[in-house]
């Protein structure tokens, strides 16, 4: 029997390669996503200590007064930033997700063409054998005398 040789095995391995490339970059875009998300709340919560924090009576005196509101208005605007970063980043791994979808639907197809091949290839087998032995008992076979 003849070993089954797929003819575009290259092409598979490529289309893997670029399979788990897509996976990588899709596993990066949600770990920075993930560290967005950790510095939203982060300062999130920085925003509520300094309002406690001005809350206090000894805040009350006028340049710490100011110096936490400046400080409250700044971590306002990180949270801001890191939130307009978040939706971005949030279109990334969207776009990461569908470029993974497609590279594994082209890999699937061709372990698939792969499949049927073989298995084609395989039946032929077993058909070219099996005419052998069909060639080789009607050679063999000898009637009985009557």
């Amino acid at each position: 029997m003849a070993p089954f040789q797929f003819r575009l095995e290259q092409v598979r391995q490529y289309r893997k390669q670029l399979e788990e490339q897509a996976m990588q970059a899709l596993a990066v875009a949600v770990q920075a996503r993930d560290a967005t998300l950790a510095r939203i709340d982060s300062i999130s919560l920085e925003i509520e200590n300094v309002r406690t924090l001005l809350c206090k009576p000894e805040a009350l005196e006028s340049a710490r007064l100011w110096l936490g509101s400046q400080y409250e208005t700044a971590m306002k605007q990180d949270l801001e930033n890191a939130r307009s970063l978040l939706a971005r980043q949030e279109n990334h791994v969207d776009a990461c997700r569908v470029a993974l979808v497609e590279a594994a639907k082209d890999r699937e197809l061709l372990d698939r063409l792969k499949e049927k091949q073989a298995e084609k290839h395989h039946l032929q087998e077993r058909q070219k054998e099996q005419r052998t032995n069909d060639e080789t008992a009607t050679l063999r076979y000898t009637p009985a005398a009557i």
